[in-house]
Protein backbone atom coordinates (compact mmCIF):
# COMPACT_ATOMS: atom_id res chain seq x y z
CA UNK A 1 0.00 0.00 0.00
CA UNK A 2 1.47 3.41 -0.98
CA UNK A 3 2.62 5.53 1.93
CA UNK A 4 1.57 9.18 2.31
CA UNK A 5 5.09 10.10 1.22
CA UNK A 6 4.68 8.05 -1.99
CA UNK A 7 1.33 9.66 -2.77
CA UNK A 8 2.75 13.12 -2.08
CA UNK A 9 5.69 12.43 -4.41
CA UNK A 10 3.39 11.11 -7.14
CA UNK A 11 1.11 14.14 -6.78
CA UNK A 12 4.13 16.45 -6.96
CA UNK A 13 5.31 14.75 -10.15
CA UNK A 14 1.87 15.02 -11.77
CA UNK A 15 1.57 18.67 -10.72
CA UNK A 16 5.01 19.37 -12.16
CA UNK A 17 4.13 17.63 -15.46
CA UNK A 18 0.77 19.40 -15.74
CA UNK A 19 2.23 22.84 -14.98
CA UNK A 20 5.02 22.22 -17.46
CA UNK A 21 2.59 21.18 -20.20
CA UNK A 22 0.36 24.21 -19.62
CA UNK A 23 3.34 26.56 -19.81
CA UNK A 24 4.52 24.73 -22.91
CA UNK A 25 1.12 24.90 -24.65
CA UNK A 26 0.96 28.68 -24.24
CA UNK A 27 4.23 29.11 -26.16
CA UNK A 28 3.21 27.08 -29.23
CA UNK A 29 1.57 29.73 -31.38
CA UNK A 30 1.09 29.05 -35.14
CA UNK A 31 3.16 32.08 -36.17
CA UNK A 32 6.28 30.29 -34.91
CA UNK A 33 6.12 28.00 -37.93
CA UNK A 34 6.86 24.25 -37.84
CA UNK A 35 10.60 24.67 -37.24
CA UNK A 36 10.06 27.30 -34.57
CA UNK A 37 7.60 25.04 -32.78
CA UNK A 38 10.10 22.18 -32.78
CA UNK A 39 12.83 24.43 -31.37
CA UNK A 40 10.44 25.65 -28.66
CA UNK A 41 9.45 22.06 -27.84
CA UNK A 42 13.04 20.92 -27.49
CA UNK A 43 13.96 23.92 -25.32
CA UNK A 44 11.00 23.16 -23.04
CA UNK A 45 11.50 19.42 -22.75
CA UNK A 46 15.26 19.69 -22.31
CA UNK A 47 14.83 22.37 -19.65
CA UNK A 48 12.03 20.70 -17.68
CA UNK A 49 13.26 17.14 -18.00
CA UNK A 50 16.95 18.03 -17.75
CA UNK A 51 17.69 16.29 -21.05
CA UNK A 52 21.00 17.19 -22.67
CA UNK A 53 20.50 15.41 -25.99
CA UNK A 54 17.72 15.72 -28.53
CA UNK A 55 16.95 15.72 -32.25
CA UNK A 56 13.88 16.09 -34.41
CA UNK A 57 12.69 15.16 -37.91
CA UNK A 58 9.77 16.78 -39.71
CA UNK A 59 7.86 15.52 -42.74
CA UNK A 60 8.82 17.21 -46.01
CA UNK A 61 6.73 15.67 -48.76
CA UNK A 62 7.58 11.98 -48.95
CA UNK A 63 10.82 12.46 -46.96
CA UNK A 64 11.74 13.56 -43.46
CA UNK A 65 14.18 16.39 -42.77
CA UNK A 66 16.43 16.81 -39.72
CA UNK A 67 15.36 20.20 -38.32
CA UNK A 68 17.06 20.25 -34.90
CA UNK A 69 19.85 18.47 -33.09
CA UNK A 70 21.64 18.86 -29.76
CA UNK A 71 24.24 16.44 -28.43
CA UNK A 72 24.50 12.83 -29.62
CA UNK A 73 28.06 13.42 -30.82
CA UNK A 74 28.74 9.73 -31.57
CA UNK A 75 25.45 9.35 -33.44
CA UNK A 76 25.01 10.03 -37.15
CA UNK A 77 21.70 11.55 -38.22
CA UNK A 78 21.33 12.20 -41.97
CA UNK A 79 19.89 15.56 -43.01
CA UNK A 80 17.15 13.84 -45.01
CA UNK A 81 15.81 10.30 -44.63
CA UNK A 82 13.31 8.22 -46.54
CA UNK A 83 10.24 6.62 -44.98
CA UNK A 84 12.02 3.29 -44.46
CA UNK A 85 14.73 4.88 -42.30
CA UNK A 86 12.11 6.98 -40.51
CA UNK A 87 10.15 3.85 -39.60
CA UNK A 88 13.38 2.32 -38.35
CA UNK A 89 13.89 5.27 -35.99
CA UNK A 90 10.29 5.00 -34.76
CA UNK A 91 10.87 1.33 -33.94
CA UNK A 92 14.17 2.05 -32.16
CA UNK A 93 14.35 0.38 -28.72
CA UNK A 94 17.96 1.15 -27.83
CA UNK A 95 19.01 2.89 -24.65
CA UNK A 96 20.72 5.72 -26.57
CA UNK A 97 17.52 7.76 -26.98
CA UNK A 98 13.75 7.60 -26.74
CA UNK A 99 11.66 8.28 -29.83
CA UNK A 100 8.45 10.27 -29.49
CA UNK A 101 6.38 10.04 -32.70
CA UNK A 102 4.32 13.04 -33.81
CA UNK A 103 1.07 11.84 -35.38
CA UNK A 104 -1.44 13.43 -37.73
CA UNK A 105 -4.87 14.31 -36.35
CA UNK A 106 -6.35 11.01 -37.51
CA UNK A 107 -3.36 9.02 -36.27
CA UNK A 108 -2.87 7.46 -39.69
CA UNK A 109 0.50 9.01 -40.51
CA UNK A 110 3.49 10.82 -39.02
CA UNK A 111 4.22 14.54 -38.94
CA UNK A 112 7.69 13.79 -37.65
CA UNK A 113 9.41 12.60 -34.48
CA UNK A 114 11.38 13.76 -31.47
CA UNK A 115 14.45 11.83 -30.34
CA UNK A 116 15.30 12.47 -26.70
CA UNK A 117 18.16 11.38 -24.52
CA UNK A 118 17.60 10.10 -20.96
CA UNK A 119 16.22 12.49 -18.37
CA UNK A 120 18.14 13.25 -15.18
CA UNK A 121 15.27 15.11 -13.51
CA UNK A 122 14.67 13.49 -10.10
CA UNK A 123 11.13 14.91 -10.04
CA UNK A 124 10.04 12.64 -12.91
CA UNK A 125 9.71 8.89 -12.53
CA UNK A 126 9.91 6.75 -15.65
CA UNK A 127 6.11 6.37 -15.69
CA UNK A 128 5.54 10.08 -15.18
CA UNK A 129 8.10 10.89 -17.85
CA UNK A 130 6.40 8.57 -20.36
CA UNK A 131 3.03 10.20 -19.68
CA UNK A 132 4.58 13.65 -19.86
CA UNK A 133 6.27 12.94 -23.20
CA UNK A 134 3.10 11.40 -24.68
CA UNK A 135 1.11 14.51 -23.70
CA UNK A 136 3.87 16.74 -25.03
CA UNK A 137 3.85 14.84 -28.35
CA UNK A 138 0.09 15.30 -28.66
CA UNK A 139 0.36 19.04 -28.01
CA UNK A 140 3.26 19.30 -30.48
CA UNK A 141 1.31 17.48 -33.18
CA UNK A 142 -1.65 19.83 -32.76
CA UNK A 143 0.66 22.86 -32.82
CA UNK A 144 2.42 21.60 -35.97
CA UNK A 145 -0.89 21.00 -37.75
CA UNK A 146 -2.05 24.51 -36.82
CA UNK A 147 1.26 25.99 -37.96
CA UNK A 148 1.06 24.27 -41.34
CA UNK A 149 -2.54 25.42 -41.76
CA UNK A 150 -1.49 28.94 -40.74
CA UNK A 151 1.32 28.94 -43.32
CA UNK A 152 -1.03 27.61 -45.99
CA UNK A 153 -3.52 30.38 -45.21
CA UNK A 154 -0.76 33.00 -45.38
CA UNK A 155 0.36 31.60 -48.73
CA UNK A 156 -3.22 31.69 -49.97
CA UNK A 157 -3.67 35.29 -48.84
CA UNK A 158 -0.36 36.29 -50.41
CA UNK A 159 -1.29 34.58 -53.67
CA UNK A 160 -4.72 36.24 -53.69
CA UNK A 161 -3.07 39.60 -53.07
CA UNK A 162 -0.67 39.04 -55.98
CA UNK A 163 -3.49 37.85 -58.24
CA UNK A 164 -5.62 40.84 -57.24
CA UNK A 165 -2.75 43.10 -58.24
CA UNK A 166 -2.31 41.16 -61.48
CA UNK A 167 -6.01 41.63 -62.27
CA UNK A 168 -5.76 45.37 -61.61
CA UNK A 169 -2.73 45.59 -63.90
CA UNK A 170 -4.48 43.56 -66.59
CA UNK A 171 -7.63 45.67 -66.37
CA UNK A 172 -5.48 48.79 -66.72
CA UNK A 173 -4.19 47.43 -70.07
CA UNK A 174 -7.73 47.37 -71.47
CA UNK A 175 -9.29 50.58 -72.81
CA UNK A 176 -10.36 52.82 -69.93
CA UNK A 177 -12.87 54.56 -72.16
CA UNK A 178 -14.22 53.87 -75.63
CA UNK A 179 -14.05 56.39 -78.48
CA UNK A 180 -16.92 58.79 -79.10
CA UNK A 181 -17.24 59.19 -82.87
CA UNK A 182 -20.29 60.59 -84.65
CA UNK A 183 -22.02 57.78 -86.48
CA UNK A 184 -20.76 54.96 -84.25
CA UNK A 185 -21.50 53.55 -80.79
CA UNK A 186 -19.01 51.25 -79.03
CA UNK A 187 -19.47 48.81 -76.16
CA UNK A 188 -17.25 46.13 -74.63
CA UNK A 189 -17.41 43.51 -71.90
CA UNK A 190 -14.63 41.30 -70.52
CA UNK A 191 -14.98 38.73 -67.72
CA UNK A 192 -12.08 36.42 -66.83
CA UNK A 193 -13.07 33.00 -65.48
CA UNK A 194 -10.19 33.17 -62.96
CA UNK A 195 -8.40 36.07 -61.26
CA UNK A 196 -6.67 36.89 -64.53
CA UNK A 197 -7.26 35.58 -68.02
CA UNK A 198 -5.95 35.45 -71.56
CA UNK A 199 -8.63 37.52 -73.32
CA UNK A 200 -7.80 40.93 -74.74
CA UNK A 201 -9.59 43.66 -76.64
CA UNK A 202 -8.68 47.12 -77.79
CA UNK A 203 -10.37 50.04 -79.50
CA UNK A 204 -7.89 52.57 -80.87
CA UNK A 205 -8.96 55.80 -82.54
CA UNK A 206 -6.80 56.58 -85.60
CA UNK A 207 -8.32 59.91 -86.67
CA UNK A 208 -10.54 60.98 -89.57
CA UNK A 209 -13.29 58.63 -88.40
CA UNK A 210 -11.08 55.54 -88.45
CA UNK A 211 -10.92 53.08 -85.57
CA UNK A 212 -8.88 49.92 -85.04
CA UNK A 213 -10.78 47.11 -83.32
CA UNK A 214 -8.85 44.17 -81.89
CA UNK A 215 -9.86 41.09 -79.92
CA UNK A 216 -7.68 38.13 -78.97
CA UNK A 217 -7.67 34.97 -76.90
CA UNK A 218 -4.45 33.38 -75.64
CA UNK A 219 -4.69 29.60 -75.39
CA UNK A 220 -4.96 28.58 -71.73
CA UNK A 221 -5.92 30.53 -68.62
CA UNK A 222 -4.41 32.23 -65.60
CA UNK A 223 -1.23 34.23 -65.14
CA UNK A 224 0.76 32.74 -68.04
CA UNK A 225 -2.01 33.56 -70.50
CA UNK A 226 -2.31 37.06 -69.01
CA UNK A 227 1.42 37.70 -69.48
CA UNK A 228 1.21 36.59 -73.12
CA UNK A 229 -1.77 38.88 -73.57
CA UNK A 230 0.22 41.84 -72.18
CA UNK A 231 2.99 41.12 -74.73
CA UNK A 232 0.43 41.25 -77.54
CA UNK A 233 -1.04 44.50 -76.24
CA UNK A 234 2.38 46.16 -76.00
CA UNK A 235 3.35 45.04 -79.51
CA UNK A 236 0.07 46.24 -81.03
CA UNK A 237 0.30 49.63 -79.34
CA UNK A 238 3.87 50.02 -80.64
CA UNK A 239 2.70 49.38 -84.23
CA UNK A 240 -0.38 51.62 -84.11
CA UNK A 241 1.58 54.85 -84.64
CA UNK A 242 2.85 53.63 -88.02
CA UNK A 243 -0.66 52.45 -88.92
CA UNK A 244 -2.10 55.84 -87.98
CA UNK A 245 0.48 57.69 -90.08
CA UNK A 246 -0.02 55.39 -93.07
CA UNK A 247 3.40 53.74 -92.96
CA UNK A 248 1.81 50.32 -92.37
CA UNK A 249 -1.43 48.73 -93.53
CA UNK A 250 -3.65 46.58 -91.30
CA UNK A 251 -2.25 43.50 -93.00
CA UNK A 252 1.33 44.68 -92.29
CA UNK A 253 0.46 45.15 -88.61
CA UNK A 254 -0.98 41.64 -88.30
CA UNK A 255 2.01 40.03 -90.03
CA UNK A 256 4.43 41.90 -87.76
CA UNK A 257 2.41 40.94 -84.68
CA UNK A 258 2.56 37.31 -85.76
CA UNK A 259 6.34 37.47 -86.19
CA UNK A 260 6.80 39.08 -82.77
CA UNK A 261 4.55 36.54 -81.06
CA UNK A 262 6.46 33.67 -82.70
CA UNK A 263 9.68 35.11 -81.26
CA UNK A 264 8.39 35.85 -77.76
CA UNK A 265 6.07 32.96 -76.95
CA UNK A 266 6.36 29.18 -76.72
CA UNK A 267 5.05 27.19 -79.67
CA UNK A 268 2.08 25.87 -77.67
CA UNK A 269 1.12 29.38 -76.47
CA UNK A 270 -0.59 30.60 -79.65
CA UNK A 271 -3.16 33.40 -79.90
CA UNK A 272 -6.40 33.55 -81.85
CA UNK A 273 -7.26 37.10 -82.86
CA UNK A 274 -9.47 39.28 -85.04
CA UNK A 275 -8.68 42.79 -86.23
CA UNK A 276 -10.94 45.27 -87.99
CA UNK A 277 -10.04 48.68 -89.39
CA UNK A 278 -13.34 50.56 -89.34
CA UNK A 279 -13.95 53.69 -91.39
CA UNK A 280 -17.08 55.17 -89.82
CA UNK A 281 -17.45 58.01 -92.33
CA UNK A 282 -17.41 55.70 -95.36
CA UNK A 283 -19.12 52.81 -93.55
CA UNK A 284 -16.42 50.39 -94.64
CA UNK A 285 -14.34 47.80 -92.83
CA UNK A 286 -11.13 45.93 -93.53
CA UNK A 287 -10.60 42.78 -91.42
CA UNK A 288 -8.04 40.08 -90.70
CA UNK A 289 -9.25 37.08 -88.69
CA UNK A 290 -6.51 34.81 -87.34
CA UNK A 291 -8.01 31.46 -86.32
CA UNK A 292 -10.51 33.32 -84.13
CA UNK A 293 -14.30 32.87 -83.91
CA UNK A 294 -15.71 34.72 -86.90
CA UNK A 295 -17.01 38.21 -86.07
CA UNK A 296 -20.67 38.69 -86.92
CA UNK A 297 -22.16 41.55 -88.88
CA UNK A 298 -25.92 42.00 -88.55
CA UNK A 299 -28.63 44.59 -89.00
CA UNK A 300 -32.30 44.73 -88.10
CA UNK A 301 -34.45 42.85 -90.59
CA UNK A 302 -31.50 41.24 -92.39
CA UNK A 303 -29.74 37.91 -91.99
CA UNK A 304 -26.38 38.25 -90.23
CA UNK A 305 -23.14 37.36 -91.98
CA UNK A 306 -19.88 35.91 -90.68
CA UNK A 307 -16.72 37.92 -91.28
CA UNK A 308 -14.42 35.50 -93.08
CA UNK A 309 -11.39 33.95 -91.39
CA UNK A 310 -8.18 34.71 -93.30
CA UNK A 311 -5.39 32.87 -91.47
CA UNK A 312 -4.16 30.72 -88.61
CA UNK A 313 -3.64 31.87 -85.00
CA UNK A 314 -0.74 34.20 -84.21
CA UNK A 315 2.51 32.74 -82.88
CA UNK A 316 2.68 29.50 -84.91
CA UNK A 317 4.22 30.15 -88.36
CA UNK A 318 6.43 33.31 -88.49
CA UNK A 319 5.87 34.13 -92.17
CA UNK A 320 2.29 32.98 -92.61
CA UNK A 321 0.64 34.73 -95.63
CA UNK A 322 -2.36 36.37 -93.95
CA UNK A 323 -5.01 38.02 -96.11
CA UNK A 324 -7.49 40.80 -95.47
CA UNK A 325 -11.16 41.13 -96.39
CA UNK A 326 -13.36 44.18 -96.99
CA UNK A 327 -17.01 44.78 -96.11
CA UNK A 328 -19.43 47.67 -96.55
CA UNK A 329 -21.68 48.42 -93.58
CA UNK A 330 -25.34 49.39 -93.65
CA UNK A 331 -26.74 52.15 -91.49
CA UNK A 332 -27.81 50.73 -88.09
CA UNK A 333 -25.69 47.62 -88.62
CA UNK A 334 -24.04 45.90 -85.67
CA UNK A 335 -20.56 44.34 -85.65
CA UNK A 336 -19.77 41.93 -82.81
CA UNK A 337 -16.33 40.44 -82.10
CA UNK A 338 -16.16 37.86 -79.32
CA UNK A 339 -13.97 35.14 -77.80
CA UNK A 340 -14.91 31.45 -77.76
CA UNK A 341 -15.85 31.63 -74.08
CA UNK A 342 -19.17 33.01 -75.28
CA UNK A 343 -19.79 30.65 -78.21
CA UNK A 344 -18.90 27.71 -75.94
CA UNK A 345 -21.30 28.88 -73.22
CA UNK A 346 -24.44 26.85 -72.58
CA UNK A 347 -28.01 28.05 -72.26
CA UNK A 348 -30.73 25.67 -71.23
CA UNK A 349 -28.20 22.83 -71.35
CA UNK A 350 -27.36 23.49 -75.02
CA UNK A 351 -24.07 24.95 -76.28
CA UNK A 352 -24.45 28.30 -78.00
CA UNK A 353 -22.17 27.53 -80.92
CA UNK A 354 -22.03 29.58 -84.11
CA UNK A 355 -25.78 29.36 -84.77
CA UNK A 356 -26.56 30.54 -81.25
CA UNK A 357 -24.19 33.47 -81.69
CA UNK A 358 -25.83 34.43 -85.00
CA UNK A 359 -29.21 34.42 -83.28
CA UNK A 360 -27.91 36.40 -80.30
CA UNK A 361 -26.29 39.10 -82.45
CA UNK A 362 -29.42 39.33 -84.61
CA UNK A 363 -31.53 39.90 -81.48
CA UNK A 364 -29.03 42.50 -80.23
CA UNK A 365 -29.21 44.32 -83.56
CA UNK A 366 -32.99 44.58 -83.23
CA UNK A 367 -32.97 45.68 -79.59
CA UNK A 368 -33.49 49.30 -78.49
CA UNK A 369 -31.45 51.20 -75.93
CA UNK A 370 -27.77 51.81 -75.32
CA UNK A 371 -25.38 49.24 -76.75
CA UNK A 372 -23.65 48.77 -73.39
CA UNK A 373 -26.92 47.90 -71.68
CA UNK A 374 -27.93 45.55 -74.49
CA UNK A 375 -24.57 43.78 -74.28
CA UNK A 376 -24.82 43.34 -70.50
CA UNK A 377 -28.39 42.04 -70.70
CA UNK A 378 -27.79 39.54 -73.48
CA UNK A 379 -24.42 38.18 -72.29
CA UNK A 380 -25.44 38.08 -68.63
CA UNK A 381 -28.91 36.71 -69.25
CA UNK A 382 -30.40 34.23 -66.80
CA UNK A 383 -29.67 30.61 -67.56
CA UNK A 384 -26.44 31.24 -69.46
CA UNK A 385 -23.59 29.08 -68.14
CA UNK A 386 -20.10 30.44 -68.93
CA UNK A 387 -17.01 28.40 -68.01
CA UNK A 388 -14.22 30.25 -69.81
CA UNK A 389 -12.95 33.82 -70.16
CA UNK A 390 -15.52 35.88 -72.07
CA UNK A 391 -14.84 39.06 -73.99
CA UNK A 392 -17.22 40.82 -76.39
CA UNK A 393 -16.54 43.96 -78.42
CA UNK A 394 -19.44 45.54 -80.34
CA UNK A 395 -19.90 48.60 -82.54
CA UNK A 396 -23.16 49.90 -83.97
CA UNK A 397 -23.14 52.10 -87.07
CA UNK A 398 -25.80 54.81 -86.96
CA UNK A 399 -27.24 57.26 -89.45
Amino acid sequence: MPTPQDLAAELSQERFALTSLLEFARTLTPDLGPRGIIRSVLRTVMGKSLIKQAFAYLADGSQYELVARAGFAPQEFPEVIEREDFDRLIANKSDAFNVVPLLTADGADYLGLLGLGPSINPRLSSDSEATYLASLAALTSIALTNAWLFEREKDRERLESELRLAREIQESLLPQRLPEIPGAEFAALSRPSEWVGGDYYDVIELGRGRVLLAIADVVGKGVTAALTMSNLQAALRALVTMLREGHLTLLDVVKELNRLMCESTAAERFITAAFALLDVRNRSMESVVCGHPNPILASSGKTGILVESTGIPLGIVPAFPYESRSNLLDANSLLVLYTDGLSEAAQGGTLFGEKGMMRLVQEMASADGSLSRILEEFVGSEGMSIQDDVTVLAVRIRE
